[in-house]
Order: structure tokens, then C-alpha cells, then sequence
């Protein structure tokens, strides 16, 4: 099992819906971790991993990142600790970033297209 150096069991349990950090994938939290190093910012975990079942019932596909623990929606409400989760993301080579107005989303799926960023704004 995978020690998180920033991130307790007990942030997984409080995301939406609550997880595991067994559910996660090793190397992408050890990522995280070096995340939080860089950006230099306490990371907040709004979602992590979600079952295929969950996903499916919110009318997604059911083969997110989030169902392969490849991937985390972190809170976030300012333009600079957006900049800062972002640049640290991107040199630790995730490049799959979700933007939205509370959160950004940083998966590591290789099976997804690479180096893009969206947005969640209507």
C-alpha cells in the first residue's frame, strides 16, 4: 500500500462520494504528493475515486480516471492557487486538467487524450 507523505486516509473518506486511499493508483498519489510540494499550498480533495456504479448513476460513462484512481478534483477558489496547482501539475507531467470555478481536476489516465485542459464553466 501506498504512504501518502501530504495526504491521510481520512481526506479520502471526506470526498464526495467518500474513498480509499487503497482505491488510488500509487504512482499517481505519489504525483500528487510532489503536487503539493511544488505548488506549496495545502491540496483539498473535493473527489478522488468514484465506482464505476457511482459514475454510471450520475449519467457519465463509467470509465472515467476517477474510476481508475488515476485522477482527483482538488478545491480551489483563487486565480493564484489555480496558477500554482497548475504549473505544479504540469511539471510533474499530468497533462489532463479540468478547470472549474471551485475546483481543478488533475487525472493521469494514459488511455484519455493527452495535453488538454477544459473547463467546466456553462
Amino acid at each position: 500500500m501506498y504512504k501518502s507523505k501530504h495526504f491521510a486516509p481520512k481526506e479520502f473518506e471526506r470526498c464526495d462520494p467518500p474513498c480509499k486511499i487503497e482505491q488510488m493508483d500509487g504512482g499517481f498519489l505519489s504525483k500528487l504528493d510532489t503536487i503539493r510540494e511544488l505548488a506549496d499550498i495545502p491540496l483539498v480533495l473535493n473527489c478522488a475515486y468514484r465506482s464505476k456504479a457511482h459514475d454510471l448513476k450520475k449519467g457519465r460513462s463509467g470509465n472515467s480516471a476517477h474510476t481508475k484512481g488515476l485522477a482527483v478534483d482538488i478545491r480551489c477558489t483563487t486565480s493564484a492557487n489555480r496558477f500554482k496547482i497548475v504549473a505544479a501539475a504540469v511539471q510533474c507531467g499530468i497533462t489532463r486538467i479540468g478547470i472549474g470555478k471551485t475546483f481543478i481536476h488533475l487525472d493521469a489516465d494514459p488511455g484519455l487524450p493527452q495535453q488538454v485542459i477544459w473547463h467546466y464553466y456553462e
